[in-house]
């Protein structure tokens, strides 16, 4: 039989073979080629920068989108264009334009959208927000040189995934921009001189507070289907006119076959300026 001693030897080796402990390998240096007699692992240098390279930001269909309220002051040429460029201001200063919605659609309107297409989303999204933001009656609109105009993103903002649409109210004057008075709901009391609807020697839309040569004085709805017409027509609007305006003006005015065709059926009665 083995000696105590030799017992003892046994156990202790036992015991050093089980233990979980192991020796830890050296840490092979940074610059290592994996040549060495090491395990052929190299530490890599912490990446400063966890953002993932080459990836697309997620689509933001908001993007440089702007707010209801908020004041822009645009030249005659902007207000036209499908994209908005002008600079915001402050609403407590002169401004010519405030937006009046803005929302999103399922599909982004690009240059690609047929005119026709645009022309219906503004029918169905910026004239009842047009109707909202001026107030009055549906008289006082058509008597006011008060307007609506569609924005939709440029091609920076469709990059990043942007399908808001925006809607603009402003008040034109031929081809010019008249700034807005402050606040909003600016027909509750009738249509103000500046936003009234006069005409200069050419027949031009202009605003009463300017130089002009004809004054509208009152509007009324034609229910019709058929495009009033001179030879037909002129009686029945002059007596109409007569008695909304109180006396004999002589002048009356359908709108053009085009804004007929969209749904304009407002008669205008005309008096001369002074």
């Amino acid at each position: 039989m083995p000696g105590p001693a030799l017992a003892l030897a046994l156990v202790l080796l036992v015991a050093g073979c089980s233990s979980g402990e192991q020796e830890k390998p050296e840490a092979a240096d940074k610059g290592s080629s994996g040549s060495s007699g090491s395990s052929g692992s190299s530490v890599a240098e912490p990446n400063p920068d966890p953002t993932p390279r080459n990836v697309e930001p997620a689509p933001d269909p908001g993007y440089q989108a702007a707010q209801v309220g908020q004041c822009f002051r645009m030249k005659p040429a902007q207000s036209r264009a499908s994209v908005a460029s002008s600079r915001r201001v402050r609403c407590k200063g002169e401004h010519n334009t405030v937006v009046a919605h803005v929302g999103y659609v399922p599909r982004a309107v690009t240059p690609r959208t047929p005119l026709a297409k645009r022309q219906a989303l503004g029918k169905r999204v910026c004239e009842p927000a047009y109707r909202r933001l001026v107030g009055g009656t549906l008289g006082d609109r058509a008597a006011s040189i008060l307007t609506w105009t569609l924005f939709t993103p440029g091609q920076a903002q469709l990059e990043r995934g942007a399908r808001w649409v925006r809607c603009d109210v402003l008040a034109r004057s031929d081809d010019q921009l008249i700034p807005l008075p402050p606040g909003k709901s600016w027909l509750e009391s009738g249509v103000p001189e500046e936003l009234r609807v006069c005409q200069n020697d050419a027949g031009v839309d202009i605003s009463c507070s300017q130089p002009h040569a004809f004054r509208v004085e009152a509007v009324f709805l034609d229910v019709g289907n058929a495009y009033p017409g001179i030879s037909s027509y002129t009686a029945v609007a002059r007596d109409r006119c007569k008695e909304l305006m109180g006396k004999y003006g002589g002048y009356w005015q359908p709108p053009s076959r085009r804004g007929w065709r969209s749904g304009d059926r407002f008669i205008r009665c005309l008096s001369p300026s002074s």
